[in-house]
């Protein structure tokens, strides 16, 4: 919009399915979100403690200090798109209302700047996703994003179960980068994609790589360099940067050091002097796992499923290599080995917990995980001694 102004929210004319949700933040400056009940906190698309209900949202707004609302996804099956620069004048492109179209979007909305669009719908609980279809901008997300929402509809329908989300999830999701039969003067174009991750969000670095403290902070961005090398070895120079800048954002109320290119400079020696990236030995321990081997003498009574028998075998491999010692494992790293989405992965641990499978040893808080000790085969012996 002219001058950098952002569209003021209408709250009358928000989603009325997204308001029964306690997953509401506010945002300022460049998209970074906070807390609607403490002044001048941080929230966390992944710490449901810093989220707060619509009205507390609105009231917040309306208080003064915020340019906007947001909404959290959580994997709960309430899913967002998100297309960029397709707005102008006023006036939607035709290629980006007809992707709307092909995704199934019923309620679509004008974003803050008054150049993208936005729309709200069910869908499957995908690993975000962005790219480029029919010359559009797209972002596809279903969990541990916020989305802004401003009640400016081009469509106000309801929100409906997007029959078309997960097909152009998949039709962006084909390779890291993909090669267009283009040519333009004799060169094929390279159209890059990029899969989506908390990681790359403003709103989802990782928080055991923010500083609590000052003093903390090149400790901190080690581990971040650390983290990133882990999930995302071939990022680029230019994707580097703008992590550093993610977390730049997020840690500079805390951080001495205000200037960005010290920022960037430190993280960049970390990103080079990383020897064991994050997830290392959890790879090194889960390419070890024979999932043909039978399970432990009654695991298969207690009905888990393929996720569950999944997860007894990766803290039986846990626990190997700890031998006598309790193993550490968080619920979001569990759930990323089975492939499901950590609130339910936090489920199948305490079931093992309740059956005897696990002994909880000492509870996660913060950014400590969990410990654990696999019992079941010292408990079959008590039986059967």
């Amino acid at each position: 919009m002219a001058g950098g102004s952002m569209l003021s929210p209408d709250f009358n004319a928000m989603p009325a399915e997204l308001h029964r949700y306690t997953r509401w933040v506010v945002w300022k400056g460049a998209k970074v979100p906070y807390c609607a009940t403490m002044i001048n906190s941080t929230a966390s698309v992944t710490d449901p403690e810093t989220w707060a209900s619509f009205d507390q949202a609105q009231t917040a707004y309306e208080e003064g200090g915020y340019l906007g609302v947001g909404f959290v996804l959580n994997g709960d099956g309430v899913v967002g798109v998100d297309l960029d620069k397709c707005v102008h004048h006023g006036e939607p492109e035709t290629a980006a209302m007809s992707l709307l179209e092909r995704i199934g979007c019923k309620y679509v909305e004008v974003s803050p700047s008054g150049t993208g669009l936005r729309g709200f719908g069910y869908g499957e609980s995908i690993a975000g996703v962005r790219g480029k279809i029919d010359g559009v901008n797209v972002e596809l997300y279903a969990r541990e994003r916020y989305l802004s929402v401003t009640g400016r509809p081009l469509l106000s329908g309801p929100l409906v179960p997007l029959s078309g989300f997960v097909d152009v999830a998949n039709a962006i999701r084909p390779s890291h980068l993909q090669r267009s039969t283009e040519e333009h003067g004799g060169v094929q174009k390279m159209t890059e994609v990029i899969l989506c991750s908390p990681l790359f969000s403003s709103v989802g670095i990782p928080e055991h790589t923010l500083p609590e403290l000052e003093g903390q902070r090149n400790k901190c961005l080690f581990e971040l360099a650390r983290y990133v090398k882990g999930v995302y070895p071939q990022a680029t120079k230019q994707e580097l940067r703008e992590i550093a800048k993610q977390w730049h954002a997020r840690a500079l109320p805390v951080i001495g050091t205000k200037d960005f290119a010290t920022t960037m400079a430190d993280f960049m020696r970390g990103w080079e002097k990383v020897k064991q990236p994050h997830g290392a030995t959890m790879q090194k321990i889960t390419s070890s796992i024979n999932h043909s081997d039978p399970l432990p003498p009654g695991i298969e009574a207690l009905g888990y499923g393929a996720h569950g028998n999944h997860l007894v075998r990766l803290c039986m491999a846990l626990q190997e290599n700890k031998g006598d010692e309790p193993f550490f494992i968080s619920a979001r790293q569990a759930g990323e080995q089975l492939g499901i989405h950590f609130t339910d992965a936090s489920k199948m641990l305490a079931a093992l917990v309740a059956d005897d499978v696990l002994e909880l040893v000492s509870k996660g808080s913060g950014k400590v995980a969990s410990r654990y000790r696999f019992i079941w085969d010292k408990r079959i012996v008590e039986v059967f001694v």
